[in-house]
C-alpha cells in the first residue's frame, strides 16, 4: 500500500511539471513567432523604402502595413526592380492591438516612427500582440501610388534587363580642403622600377631605445587620430499628422550640443538646396518636409552628423456636402423581379414576386414585395476619421416565392463637397439575402450586408489620402439589428437604418 502511494505521488508530481513546462513552451512559440514577425516586417520597409516608398509620419503599425499592400501604377511595372506590381505585403494582414501587455507580460511590437522600424518590447501603451490574417480582406483594394525614385532603375525606356543605380555618388566636400602628399607616383605599375632589395618593410625613421621595432618601445607603432560624430539637430515642433487648428505655424531647430567652432547648422526645405540656418523660425506648411544636419567644419577631429527629417502633415477642416442616390445593376434569381423608382430626394428599389399559383389560373397575392429605400443626407464641416448621418435606408421584408428575389444591388450616390469642391460618384454594393420563414425569428431575418465597406472613394488634401468608409446603425431595434456589415431584418418588419460614414485618413 505504502508503495502505491508513493508511486501516485510521483506521477502527480511529474504531470505538474509536464503542464507546467507545455504553457512555458506555449508562450515561447509565440514570442517567437513575433520576432520572426517583426524581423521579416522590417526586411519589407527596408524593400519599401528602397523602391521609392515612404513611411514618414506613419504612427500607427497597421498604417504601416496597409501602405506596403499599394502598388504602382501599372504604367511603371517594368521599370523598376523587386515586385512587378511594387506591393510587399499580402493584403490579408492585419495587426491585432491592445492596450497593454498580457498577464504574463510579454512582449510586443511598436512602431518606431523616428527610427521606422518595428520593434519588441515590453512597455505598456497600445501595441501589437499577434500579426495574423484576416480573410475578409482578401479582395480589398489598397489602391495604387506612384513613388519617388527607387534606389535602382531601369536603364532605359525600352524592354531590357540591364538594370543600373539611379542615384549618383555624393560630390566631394570642398569646404575644408586638406592637403594631400602621395607617398609614390600615382603613375601605377612601372616596369622599369628595381626590384626591392629585401622583403622585409623597412623600419619607421624613429629615435630612441625603442626605434625600428626591435626593442620592447615599439617606437614605430603610430595610432589613428578618432573622429567624434557629431550629434544630430533637434527641431521643434517633431513632426506629425495635426488638427486642422493645432497645426503648428513654424519650426526652429537647435544644434544639440554641437560646437559652432567645429560646425554649422544646415537646413533644407522639401529636398531643396541646404542652407545654413540663422536661429529664425522656419515657416511650416502642410506636408511639408524639414531636414536639418550639423555638418562638420574640421572632418579630420569631427564627422557630420545624422540627419533629422520631419514631415507635417495637416488634416482637413472638416467636409461637408450633399448626394444623390440612384439604384441600378440587380442581380438575383432566374425569375428575378424587381422595380426601381429613383428620385431627386430619395429613391427606392423593390424586388420578388409576391403572387402564389394555386392552378387553374388562380393566384394568391401576398401583396409586400421587399423594398429598399434610401434617403441621402446632407452633411456639414464633418472633421475626418469622424462617422456621421450618410442617410437613411428604409427595409422591408416583404414574402415573395419562385426564386425571383435579388440578391444583390448597387447603390450608386453622386457626391457633391462644396468642402472641398468636388464632385464625384461612389458605388455601394449590397448582398442581399432572402431567408426561410420558420418559427427562429432572428434566422428568419432577411440579410442586407455591405460588400464594400471601405468604398472607391480617395481625395487626397496637403498631402494626406482620405479615403470614404461606410457601416450600418440600427433606428429601431425591435424591426432590425446589427451584425458587424450586415443589417438583418425581421420577417414582416419595416426596419429603419443609419447609413453612417466617415473620412479615414493615411496619416
Amino acid at each position: 500500500m505504502l508503495e502505491l502511494i508513493i508511486t501516485i505521488a510521483i506521477i502527480g508530481v511529474i504531470v505538474k511539471v509536464s503542464v507546467s513546462l507545455l504553457m512555458d513552451d506555449a508562450g515561447s512559440a509565440r514570442v517567437a513567432k513575433l520576432e520572426s514577425d517583426v524581423s521579416t516586417l522590417n526586411q519589407m520597409v527596408a524593400l519599401y523604402v528602397a523602391d521609392g516608398g515612404s513611411v514618414a509620419g506613419l504612427t500607427s503599425p497597421q498604417a504601416v502595413l496597409d501602405k506596403m499592400k499599394r502598388i504602382r501604377p501599372q504604367a511603371e511595372w517594368q521599370k523598376h526592380v523587386g515586385a512587378a506590381s511594387g506591393r510587399l505585403l499580402d493584403v490579408r494582414l492585419r495587426a491585432r492591438m491592445t492596450s497593454q501587455p498580457d498577464a504574463d507580460n510579454n512582449p510586443r511590437v511598436f512602431w518606431n516612427k523616428t527610427k521606422q522600424r518595428f520593434e519588441l518590447n515590453k512597455a505598456t501603451g497600445s501595441a501589437v500582440s499577434e500579426f495574423y490574417f484576416d480573410e475578409s480582406l482578401a479582395g480589398a483594394d489598397f489602391g495604387t501610388e506612384t513613388r519617388t525614385k527607387s534606389t535602382f532603375a531601369f536603364n532605359s525606356s525600352t524592354k531590357g534587363w540591364v538594370w543600373g543605380t539611379s542615384v549618383t555618388d555624393p560630390a566631394a566636400n570642398y569646404l575644408n580642403p586638406q592637403p594631400f602628399a602621395p607617398p609614390a607616383s600615382a603613375n601605377g605599375f612601372d616596369p622599369n622600377e628595381s626590384a626591392p632589395t629585401t622583403s622585409e618593410p623597412p623600419a619607421d625613421d624613429a629615435t630612441g631605445t625603442g626605434g625600428g621595432g626591435s626593442g620592447t618601445g615599439g617606437g614605430g607603432t603610430s595610432t589613428p587620430p578618432t573622429v567624434t560624430k557629431l550629434p544630430r539637430p533637434a527641431i521643434t515642433p517633431a513632426g506629425g499628422t495635426f488638427a486642422f487648428t493645432s497645426f503648428p505655424t513654424s519650426a526652429t531647430i537647435s544644434r544639440n550640443g554641437a560646437l559652432p567652432e567645429v560646425s554649422k547648422l544646415m537646413y533644407r526645405v522639401n529636398s531643396g538646396a541646404w542652407i545654413e540656418y540663422t536661429g529664425s523660425a522656419i515657416p511650416l506648411t502642410p506636408a511639408m518636409n524639414l531636414q536639418a544636419v550639423n555638418e562638420s567644419t574640421r572632418p579630420a577631429e569631427y564627422s557630420t552628423s545624422n540627419t533629422n527629417s520631419q514631415t507635417y502633415y495637416r488634416l482637413t477642416s472638416g467636409f461637408s456636402g450633399t448626394g444623390e442616390a440612384n439604384w441600378g445593376n440587380a442581380i438575383g434569381g432566374t425569375n428575378l423581379v424587381t422595380n426601381i423608382q429613383n428620385g431627386t430626394t430619395s429613391s427606392t428599389f423593390k424586388h420578388g414576386n409576391t403572387k402564389l399559383d394555386l392552378g387553374n389560373g388562380e393566384y394568391l397575392d401576398a401583396g409586400v414585395e421587399n423594398v429598399l429605400s434610401f434617403t441621402p443626407e446632407e452633411f456639414d464641416t464633418i472633421t475626418p476619421n469622424t462617422w456621421f448621418k450618410f442617410g437613411e435606408l428604409m427595409l422591408l421584408n416583404g414574402t415573395t416565392f419562385y426564386n425571383s428575389e435579388a440578391t444583390g444591388v448597387t447603390l450608386s450616390v453622386n457626391l457633391s463637397l462644396t468642402q472641398p469642391s468636388l464632385n464625384f460618384t461612389t458605388h455601394i454594393d449590397l448582398g442581399l439575402t432572402s431567408t426561410e420563414n420558420t418559427s427562429d425569428r432572428l434566422a428568419s431575418a432577411d440579410i442586407v450586408e455591405l460588400k464594400n465597406p471601405t468604398t472607391d472613394i480617395r481625395v487626397t488634401i496637403d498631402g494626406v489620402e482620405y479615403r470614404l468608409e461606410l457601416s450600418w446603425a440600427t433606428l429601431d431595434p425591435g424591426a432590425g439589428v446589427v451584425q458587424g456589415s450586415k443589417f438583418l431584418i425581421f420577417e414582416g418588419a419595416t426596419a429603419q437604418a443609419e447609413l453612417r460614414a466617415r473620412f479615414t485618413s493615411n496619416r
